[in-house]
């Protein structure tokens, strides 16, 4: 859904905000913060590390899967993009924008421009062991009543100024948790997983009509909706869909960082600058009767470039968190399986 929303915005400057192409990137995202957090609460109920000592191998790992590519496409903004002369390199690099910024909005490089939601997952991530810790034993209704008191904050968000802008899409972070909790309590699958995407087209229906009057309350009620549709629905068991779905996991990360600066290469318009880089020419536009070429070289190249950065930086980065993680979490683990002498 990203990636169609910025295809458009580039080719026809259709990404005005609040307009359709704008909405349609901007729930593919809060798809996403749902979807993180219940697969990452998925992944600290399958430690084996006790207690308060699964907080260093999870940051680790986390670590490790996001910042090596996204250093690197901070480092690559730095080096090409002609729009982007960072006083916050600094920042971009560690992912930090909200939590360091000066003016009155946090700057991102234009090359990367997704980068904006990145920082925001590190924040959640921060938290994500306290609330597995403190959720996981206790009633549903703790679990409610943390979502609750979220949306409290989201609302009140606008006057703390962006660098609160973490507690606009809490809520939304919170619906992948409430999901994992109910699905911890029993099973409560009993529709087919066809029926799945038709249930995401209906639970978007709560974000697609929002207006910036309701701007943070649509984000909660879209979190809150789809994380408690998630435990109803059985897994898809198509063989050929299920291997969609895993190539496209594998790759998403590549494809998220990389789409938007080959889009601008191949088919940046008159709406964009003709100076975007720094250092290489940017591509001759594609004249309007071969727009259908745009879409065989945007998603060949962007395929391309994300299967060799998976397996080129990700992948690597990946291996060495986990022994990292494995590494740090030795000692804790012998502690409790060697008793005392």
């Amino acid at each position: 859904m990203v990636f169609v929303a910025h295809y458009f915005d580039i080719q026809d400057g259709v990404g005005r905000k609040w307009g359709f192409a704008w909405h349609t990137g901007a729930v593919g995202v809060l798809i996403f913060f749902v979807h993180t957090c219940l697969v990452l609460m998925w992944s600290l109920e399958r430690t084996d590390h006790p207690g308060w000592h699964i907080f260093i191998p999870f940051y680790v790992r986390r670590a490790m899967r996001i910042y090596p590519l996204s250093i690197a496409f901070v480092l690559f903004a730095y080096v090409f993009d002609a729009r982007w002369i960072p006083p916050n390199l600094w920042q971009s690099l560690t992912l930090t924008q909200y939590m360091f910024f000066k003016g009155p909005q946090p700057r991102f490089p234009s090359l990367v421009a997704p980068l904006w939601s990145l920082p925001l997952e590190i924040e959640m991530y921060l938290v994500l062991p306290c609330l597995y810790l403190l959720l996981r034993n206790r009633p549903i209704f703790y679990s409610v009543m943390t979502w609750a008191a979220s949306v409290v904050f989201a609302v009140m968000q606008p006057r703390f100024g962006e660098g609160y802008a973490i507690l606009r899409y809490v809520p939304c972070f919170l619906g992948g948790v409430l999901a994992w909790r109910l699905m911890r309590t029993r099973n409560y699958r009993r529709l087919p997983g066809w029926v799945w995407p038709i249930a995401i087209a209906v639970i978007s229906s709560t974000w697609l009509a929002s207006i910036p009057a309701t701007y943070e309350l649509s984000i909660a009620l879209f979190g809150i909706c789809l994380g408690l549709v998630i435990p109803l629905f059985r897994e898809i068991r198509g063989a050929k869909v299920t291997l969609a779905a895993k190539l496209v996991a594998r790759y998403s990360y590549g494809i998220y960082l990389s789409h938007f600066p080959i889009m601008i290469y191949v088919m940046g318009d008159s709406s964009w600058p003709e100076r975007w880089f720094k250092i290489i020419p940017r591509m001759p536009h594609i004249a309007h009767y071969a727009r259908p070429i745009n879409i065989v070289l945007v998603t060949g190249l962007t395929a391309g470039v994300s299967v060799l950065l998976y397996h080129g930086i990700e992948k690597p980065g990946i291996q060495l968190g986990r022994r990292m993680a494995e590494w740090l979490a030795r000692p804790s683990r012998e502690r409790i399986l060697v008793p005392a002498e």
